[in-house]
């Protein structure tokens, strides 16, 4: 029989769609070099999940060798765009990582572990306190970009479409969680365990997309818009400070792991996580590896963006 089924035509779209965005993710000089060859590469030729896959996979080595990138497409002010950009798409990725700790160990049980033992109780203190200064510098590093945009928009009128465009996820994320919200309330305690765990899981990859799709949208508008050096420089400073917390904060929950395993070990070992399929401990190793490969790419990020900041300050 021929002719293909409609969820088969909607995966192949849904497919495509992530692929066209998935290019969004690569360094500003692969887009501008290779952007439009791709996009036409996508369009004549189906595609699929494992699409998607490759485009990421080859996002990430872009970013990680930075030595390959196309020479000449993009200036030093763009470049400390980028870096500031870059650094806030890895603090999105380190922020489910950040809360799936906060999740893991919220529980009583945690709390009299840690009175018990100082290097738990000091390892989650350290977590926390460190978490409140990363959310300050990404908030403190955007407002002068967002009082730029801003500034912009009233000037010229066109533009207030890309400045309105990162608070919409925004919105619907805040949506999504009072859906959320009103249904367990609706519910109450007698709702399956497995409704509940499922729940979760959507609203968990629903904050993913609308975070990436948040950092896209204002990178585009970060792009668009006439910005002082001296607030690229403030941006960077604060993605290097965000950077910096994610590194120490990735320490320190590797050390709450540690010394979980070693003094609370049935704890340690309690199913954790939606469904129950891992161990506490198993979570906070996937935790760190998650946290440690965002510190990593953000720190990558970081270190190029000071580079085309001095490049900047010497012309």
């Amino acid at each position: 029989m021929s002719g293909s089924s409609p969820a088969g035509s909607s995966g192949g779209a849904a497919a495509a769609w992530l692929a066209r965005h998935t290019l969004r993710l690569y360094p500003l000089a692969y887009q501008r070099r290779y952007g439009d060859e791709m996009r036409a590469l996508l369009e004549d030729s189906p595609a699929r999940p494992r699409t998607v896959l490759d485009l990421l996979r080859g996002a990430l080595l872009a970013h990680l060798r930075p030595a390959d990138a196309p020479a000449g497409a993009v200036d030093a002010a763009d470049r400390v765009r980028a870096s500031a950009s870059g650094v806030l798409m890895c603090w999105i990725f380190f922020a489910v990582a950040g809360f799936g700790f906060y999740k893991s160990t919220e529980d009583h049980p945690f709390s009299l572990a840690g009175h018990a033992h100082p290097l738990l109780r000091d390892a989650h203190l350290a977590v926390q306190a460190l978490a409140v200064i990363a959310s300050a510098a990404v908030v403190l590093g955007a407002l002068p970009l967002i009082a730029s945009a801003m500034a912009q928009a009233r000037r010229e009128p066109s533009r207030r479409r890309g400045v309105v465009l990162p608070f919409i996820p925004v919105v619907v994320f805040v949506l999504i969680t009072g859906g959320f919200i009103a249904l367990a309330h609706a519910y109450g305690p007698g709702h399956s365990t497995v409704v509940g765990y499922g729940a979760a899981v959507v609203w968990g990859i629903a904050g993913i997309g609308c975070g990436v799709t948040c950092v896209l949208a204002c990178r585009t508008a970060l792009f668009a818009t006439p910005t002082p050096a001296s607030r690229l420089r403030v941006a960077l400073m604060a993605g290097t400070l965000v950077t910096l917390a994610m590194v120490a904060i990735a320490a320190a929950t590797a050390i709450y792991a540690i010394a979980l395993s070693l003094d609370a070990s049935q704890l340690a070992g309690d199913p954790n996580g939606p469904f129950g399929l891992l161990s506490v401990l198993a979570s906070l190793i996937l935790q760190v590896i998650v946290m440690l490969a965002a510190g990593a790419l953000a720190a990558t990020t970081a270190v190029r963006g000071w580079r085309a900041e001095n490049q900047t300050g010497t012309a």
